[in-house]
């Protein structure tokens, strides 16, 4: 487990994070800081380790050297679900859901991280739970409202796509609503930072400008949110990022505001074998 570690620094720091797999480095020496509020997307071509570093910020892999400072607290190390109870949210590459949940319910879930948090930080008791849940204690009752309050406005945020489809089975909705759904359970847990791994894979134009809106609405509503969001599809990025990180072949190949970062002829040729003349606007999937 990481060593205690406390800086007075608010935002999600990452410090010469590097993951090997058998010789391989898929994360090599990677540094960056999202501040409170910021957008900064994470971006690069096939295999550049773009994944991995989620996975690593979230504590499903262990770093193979460096660290992750989380509110100025060293978080490599930590389960994956004690980094997600001190604020860190994240969705998955590939649409996570449960499916045979409803959709009210597959959002309710990202509340129990709240739900169970008792006096002073500490997790309510599974006892404390089954009182709380059979003789309808007050404060339980409490905790529970401000649940489904939360999971009410995380589903409201996507209009008639989510909301009027919320006492049906999550398998049962399209693909892109299924990545909304991810979204709007990640929202409900009431994040300081969040992760979108791909957030727009499998949508159209159309869909993808509708995820652009409402990202920015969420920043415009919570001044203080911090958003790594990686993704492929550039126009989305240069819209939504503040900042713009490049990932190539594990390290960090170009940094900057998108028309920095995605301009860099650098960038360009990692992107496309070769160099261009004109910027990089292509939305094809690079893996």
């Amino acid at each position: 487990m990481a060593a205690a570690a406390h800086t007075h620094d608010p935002g999600l720091r990452v410090d010469a994070l590097s993951r090997h797999f058998s010789g391989v480095k898929a994360v090599d020496d990677v540094s960056f800081r999202l501040a409170p509020g910021e957008t900064v997307a994470l971006v690069g071509p096939n295999g550049a380790g773009k994944s991995t570093l989620i996975q690593l910020l979230s504590g499903i892999e262990r770093p193979t050297a460096g660290r992750v400072l989380l509110g100025g607290r060293r978080i490599d190390g930590l389960a994956p679900e004690r980094i997600a109870r001190l604020g860190l949210g994240r969705s998955f590459q590939t649409s996570r859901v449960f499916p045979a949940l409803t959709v009210w319910d597959s959002v309710l879930l990202g509340t129990q991280a709240g739900l169970l948090r008792g006096r002073h930080g500490r997790l309510v008791t599974a006892a404390a739970e089954v009182a709380g849940e059979l003789f309808g204690l007050p404060g339980w009752r409490r905790r529970r409202a401000e649940a489904e309050a939360l999971a009410e406005a995380a589903l409201k945020r996507f209009g008639d796509r989510l909301w009027p489809r919320r006492g049906q089975p999550a398998f049962s909705l399209s693909y892109a609503n299924r990545r909304r759904l991810e979204i709007a359970r990640v929202l409900a847990a009431q994040p300081r930072f969040v992760l979108l791994d791909e957030p727009a894979a499998g949508m159209n134009p159309s869909e993808t400008a509708e995820l652009a809106e409402l990202l920015l609405a969420l920043r415009a509503e919570q001044p203080a949110l911090g958003l790594l969001v990686v993704e492929h599809k550039l126009s989305l990025v240069r819209r939504i990022a503040d900042r713009v990180i490049v990932l190539n072949q594990g390290r960090v190949l170009a940094t900057g505001t998108p028309a920095e970062a995605l301009d860099h002829p650098e960038v360009v040729e990692a992107y496309l074998g070769r160099s261009r003349a004109r910027p990089v606007e292509s939305d094809a999937h690079h893996g």
